[in-house]
């Protein structure tokens, strides 16, 4: 009886079914294939192709040219989806281009890759080695002739191909025995060369494993080349990814990339290269063919599965570049470098601070009066030492007293603190990340200068043993808390100090073994800690060498990250994906990854969300990192996915064009601008400190700022009344809105904010104008102890899920 009930439902679907297929347009229908489709390859009778056929397609897909004396050439070569031709053979633009091809342009003098017949190439073979299954063989054997036809070097090209999750992946193994002795001369291109079918005004780029796009990519080292465009008969992007390998000589080696973007590696850049008499060079490369959007994260991905490799350390080639760049490239003066950068247009940069006002500022923050703290760490003399032998380490307060965007003031608030690494200014002083403790200093009479006798270890315990992955990135949560970051490879134990702790100064020796009370381990991952309730917190464990924290307008924390993936949702108690080491819990099934959809070259650092009011709205709630091997500020969108996000590249929004660019650390400023702390030095990953002597922070706002300058947005903060912060939590500026949080906060430590500013906030948070203040006035009142536990469990149903949160 039930299954005759189903009976009508079953054939509505049928019909539905039917109906779809009846209305498809015909050209958009594409013969099915299977992930496991058997390949064939077929040698026509006189030997001059060999074509790549999927399952019983009449059509090939892929085509060897193998004439007897021209040079050997793939083409055409259809895309996976059969979409579309996507080599082109002789374009008018460089006519001796043929589709797929190895040709190089000093041989002994003698031109091969301009010269496809002539007399330069003969064929010895030409043939199938397997002819069908999932993946199928072939090899040509040329001899290259010179000017009497006697053969130079014999190449053998041996070529398979299968497809792979909708991919065609070509891998090559071209080897070359030399029949007598043989020079490759210097030239800038040379080697196996992709020619996609180029035409004026196509849509299509160019771009490396480094991120460097067309002009950027030629002449440059990386492991792969993408080249994407949008040959005729496509809505989309066509592929093909040339990658390198490390068993070829010069690897990473450089790339030609030309006008009309064509590429392919180019070994011979570097200078000549030999091959003996009797002797064979052998190269190894895959072509991987795809379409639609640049799919850079799943290109490492079979990068390392072509190379045998596929840990999260595959592309540290690319590292030693950057640290190469960094020491041989020139110096430049703030004002030099901030003529060479390029930053995305409507915008402009400015050197805030540089040397000699201030040198090696590991951190820096903001007070309550838009004063910039630095934290000049001079301690500072590698990853692997340095500790206290300088002495000279110190934090300075700048101010910008006309608002020009440049600092003219400059006082020394503190000196003598070994190892300053980490500040964030509040509750009457500032509190400093100085391994292994966190320190409260106070100002109480507020002239500037720090009351020394009356420095507070609060915590201790954090390691030392990589110097760049110890406590770092201190930021006010939403919630009243400090948080801070630390790296996995300086393993601590944190707690309060037994007794009062020591403070470390001048040629003091880092502690070996630390008591604390109550220790919490921690080896990489997020932590808090309540300036007045003195608990401290691992937020979550994982990570790498994490650097820069920050929140979004709805509370979700977010963090940048160096090595792995660059960009992490924070979800509170979560335990997340390690660069090494083991997680604390052995019994972890899986921990969480990543939500970039992208990547970007390593070391990131810096994370700011830009929430203020001078930048145009299209930039608002992008995060803004800095990426310090690509020497600039990129941005991603983060876009709501389940219950977490998706973070998109959005620009490269700053490039320093400067290979001692060391930015690491960001800040948004009161009148909305973005502030880039720049350590700069010819060591860009600090093994060494090459210039101790150098440092900047930059400034970047919109030529038009569109920043409202209301009456008192640049004044003392602290000189508000109560029910005065309380306003700003409707501020268009963020930096405004979190300070008065801070200050509020504070008050309410010592006493009880006035009711007129409670009122204020109660009445903000019971509002339905705008989501975002809602959560502002209910953060406030939170911090403050203003919100009621019948309050709270009101939230439990509320329209809004961030207030329900």
């Amino acid at each position: 009886m039930n299954l005759l009930r189903l009976l009508p439902l079953l054939f509505a679907f049928v019909l539905f079914a039917f109906e779809d297929d009846f209305n498809r347009p015909a050209m958009e229908y594409v013969a099915p294939h299977s992930a496991d489709t058997p390949l064939r390859a077929v040698q026509d009778a006189k030997g001059e192709t060999i074509s790549i056929f999927r399952g019983n397609d009449t059509k090939p897909i892929l085509t060897q040219n193998a004439k007897p004396d021209f040079r050997p050439y793939l083409h055409p070569l259809v895309a996976p989806d059969g979409k579309g031709a996507l080599t082109e053979y002789s374009p008018g633009h460089h006519k001796h281009q043929t589709g797929i091809y190895w040709g190089y342009t000093r041989v002994n003098g003698r031109d091969y890759f301009h010269h496809p017949s002539d007399g330069y190439w003969k064929k010895v073979s030409a043939g199938v080695i397997k002819a069908k299954g999932t993946e199928v063989k072939w090899q040509t054997v040329y001899d290259l002739l010179d000017s009497t036809g006697t053969a130079v070097l014999t190449e053998t090209q041996n070529w398979s191909m299968r497809v792979k999750d909708g991919k065609y992946l070509l891998d090559l193994e071209w080897s070359g025995e030399a029949k007598t002795d043989v020079t490759i001369g210097k030239y800038d291109y040379g080697g196996l060369f992709v020619r996609m079918p180029w035409k004026e005004g196509i849509k299509g780029a160019v771009m490396n494993a480094a991120r460097q796009k067309n002009e950027k990519a030629e002449g440059q080292a990386a492991m792969w080349v993408d080249i994407g465009m949008q040959v005729e008969g496509r809505s989309d992007l066509a592929h093909i990814a040339i990658l390198d390998h490390p068993s070829n000589k010069g690897y990473p080696n450089t790339w030609r990339v030309d006008g009309q973007l064509g590429a392919g590696p180019a070994r011979a850049r570097k200078g000549d290269w030999h091959i003996k008499k009797g002797e064979t060079e052998t190269i190894k490369h895959e072509l991987v063919v795809y379409t639609g959007d640049f799919k850079d994260v799943e290109l490492n991905k079979t990068f390392g599965e072509f190379i045998g490799n596929t840990g999260q350390y595959n592309t540290t080639a690319l590292w030693a570049l950057a640290q190469k760049e960094g020491r041989e490239a020139k110096f430049l003066s703030a004002q030099e470098a901030v003529a060479a950068m390029t930053v995305k247009d409507g915008y402009q940069v400015n050197a805030f601070a540089s040397e000699p006002m201030m040198t090696q500022p590991m951190a820096f923050c903001w007070d309550d009066r838009g004063r910039m703290w630095i934290a000049e760490n001079k301690d500072y003399e590698s990853r692997g030492k340095g500790f206290s032998n300088a002495g000279t380490s110190r934090i300075l307060i700048l101010e910008d007293t006309d608002h020009d965007g440049v600092a003219d003031s400059r006082k020394v608030f503190m000196e003598g603190i070994a190892f300053p690494a980490a500040l964030a200014v509040g509750f009457g002083g500032v509190f400093v990340g100085a391994p292994p403790n966190l320190l409260f200093v106070p100002d109480k009479n507020g002239d500037d200068k720090a009351d020394v006798d009356d420095i507070e270890v609060r915590l201790t315990g954090w390691g030392i043993r990589d110097r760049h992955e110890t406590l770092n990135s201190f930021h006010w949560g939403p919630d009243g808390w400090l948080y801070g970051l630390q790296g996995f490879a300086t393993p601590s134990k944190v707690g309060k100090p037994v007794g009062k702790g020591k403070l470390y100064r001048h040629n003091d020796a880092f502690p070996e073994n630390i008591e604390v009370e109550d220790g919490v381990d921690i080896n990489g991952g997020v932590w808090r800690y309540h300036p007045t309730k003195r608990k401290f917190e691992v937020v979550a464990h994982g990570f790498s060498n994490p650097w820069g924290i920050d929140y979004d307008a709805k509370g979700q924390l977010f963090i940048t990250a160096c090595v792995i993936p660059h960009l992490w949702h924070v979800v509170p108690g979560g335990i997340y994906h390690r660069q090494g080491g083991q997680h604390f819990n052995p019994y972890v099934y899986n921990d969480i990854k990543t939500i970039a959809d992208h990547s970007h070259r390593s070391a990131h650092g810096g994370a700011r969300i830009y929430l203020s009011d001078a930048f145009p709205s299209s930039e608002r709630g992008k995060i803004f990192m800095a990426n310090i091997h690509e020497h600039g500020i990129l941005s991603d969108q983060l876009v709501p996915k389940g219950s977490g996000f998706s973070g998109k590249h959005s620009d490269d929004f700053l490039m320093a064009n400067n290979a001692q660019w060391v930015g690491f650390s960001m800040e948004i400023g009161p009148e909305g601008g973005m502030y880039i702390l720049d350590w700069h030095d010819a060591d860009i990953c600090g093994s060494d400190v090459l210039n101790s002597e150098t440092g900047r922070i930059y400034r970047v706002m919109p030529k038009n700022s569109l920043a409202e300058n209301w009456k008192g947005r640049y004044d003392d903060l602290n000189k508000l009344s109560d029910a005065e912060l309380a306003a700003l939590q409707t501020s268009k500026s963020e930096w405004h809105a979190r300070r008065a949080r801070v200050i509020l906060q504070s008050r309410a430590a010592t006493g009880k904010i006035s009711q007129d500013a409670v009122a204020k906030l109660n009445a903000l948070y019971q509002s339905k104008d705008n989501a975002d203040n809602r959560l502002r006035a209910m953060w406030a009142l939170k911090v403050t102890d203003n919100l009621s536990s019948a309050v709270l469990k009101q939230a439990l149903s509320d329209a809004d899920a961030h207030v329900r949160a």
